[in-house]
């Protein structure tokens, strides 16, 4: 006589048993599964990525093959909890990104959150192959349809307007009619399909929380009739450009190339009798794009034995650039992750300490020079 009781799960088996429980509607025995899933499968010993990628493909095939989204709730929870970031582990686990199915898309989507700034990132990384091949692969096409738009609209006022115009603008050399109505339809906060991933009347998803950072994303916040009309371009090479005027710029970069630069030039407040130009330069020192070099004019050395490097550079082909300027850092954020904090007063080399005295003067205005073979500028 059965007691509602099992006297052991283990993790080898514990997939058929769920599924057996489902199939023939155990109510017990499915409670008892969902209970042993979040005290034994979820309770990694070491964070290693083995482990969290077992408990994600046991809450992916739970959730699509047999419905059951709880365990995807209590797997992102867990994520959460335990404080493992969501983008380092969705970074192997859309590693191989062509060959990923349709489920671990929907699980990928839900781990980021379908309307998160992340999962945004990772659709323009793998979206700008198009500007190649013409054309946008099926995978790449999942994750713009069934992005959650709206979400992202309303978290996100600004950086949807900037990412839809950057959308837009790469869309143009695409041949599909079904790619440009796709984000034809984003752009104008619609969503390309009535999908729900991950979502059940009864039960209340959890996705990653997006923390922001005021400090790194300054542009926060909805803009206004008197603000300047904005919008990301496709540089030229060869050309200059003046950037819009304030203490922070934004890049978007979408390869790693050795040897490759980029090099913004400060134009700071003049005095009556005497102008002030300052550089500022990064290098790309290898083709995993992890390592950059920087220079600040009159505060570091330019030399190459001597040039000092970012620190913690993602490795994403696609990165997102925010450089700002105050009168006593330079601070530099690559994809949320900030590579350069530089103090004038503290950080310069030892015979440059007077290069405090002009980078503490207001900026004027910006030029950017690069050499790059793609490169887009918020303007």
């Amino acid at each position: 006589m059965y007691t509602g009781e099992v006297e052991s799960l283990q993790k080898q088996i514990f997939e058929d048993v769920n599924k057996m429980a489902h199939v023939f509607q155990v109510s017990w025995l499915t409670k008892r599964c969902l209970k042993f899933y979040i005290s034994d499968v979820l309770n990694f010993e070491n964070n290693s990525y083995h482990e969290v990628l077992f408990a994600c493909e046991i809450a992916s095939r739970a959730h699509y093959n047999l419905k059951q989204s709880r365990y995807v709730s209590c797997f992102v929870k867990n994520l959460m909890t335990r404080e493992i970031s969501q983008t380092v582990f969705l970074r192997r686990y859309m590693a191989d990104f062509a060959e990923l199915s349709q489920r671990q898309l929907e699980m990928s989507l839900a781990v980021a959150g379908r309307g998160s700034y992340e999962m945004m990132m990772i659709l323009i990384s793998h979206f700008a192959s198009a500007l190649k091949s013409k054309e946008l692969d099926k995978n790449s096409l999942f994750l713009l349809q069934n992005f959650d738009i709206l979400s992202f609209r309303q978290n996100h006022p600004v950086y949807f307007k900037d990412f839809s115009n950057l959308l837009l603008e790469i869309s143009e050399v695409c041949e599909s009619s079904e790619v440009k109505d796709t984000v034809k339809m984003f752009a104008e906060g619609r969503s390309a399909k009535n999908v729900e991933v991950f979502q059940s009347a009864n039960e209340e998803i959890a996705v990653e929380g997006e923390d922001s950072d005021d400090e790194d994303y300054p542009c926060k916040g909805t803009q206004t009739d008197k603000e300047p009309k904005r919008g990301w371009i496709r540089a030229v090479s060869g050309n200059n450009y003046h950037l819009v005027s304030g203490n922070s710029h934004q890049l978007i970069t979408t390869e790693n190339k050795e040897k490759t630069w980029i090099r913004v030039d400060y134009f700071l407040k003049p005095t009556k009798n005497q102008t002030f130009r300052r550089d500022f330069e990064i290098n790309c020192r290898d083709e995993a794009g992890s390592q950059w070099s920087y220079y600040i004019e009159e505060c570091t050395e330019q030399q190459w034995n001597l040039q000092k490097f970012l620190k913690n550079v993602p490795s994403n082909e696609v990165k997102h650039w925010i450089v700002t300027k105050s009168s006593t850092h330079l601070k530099v954020v690559c994809n949320k992750v900030t590579v350069l904090n530089f103090n004038f007063a503290t950080d310069c080399d030892p015979d440059m300490r007077t290069g405090k005295d002009i980078w503490s003067r207001e900026i004027d205005y910006c030029k950017l020079y690069y050499d790059r073979k793609l490169l887009f500028i918020l303007q």
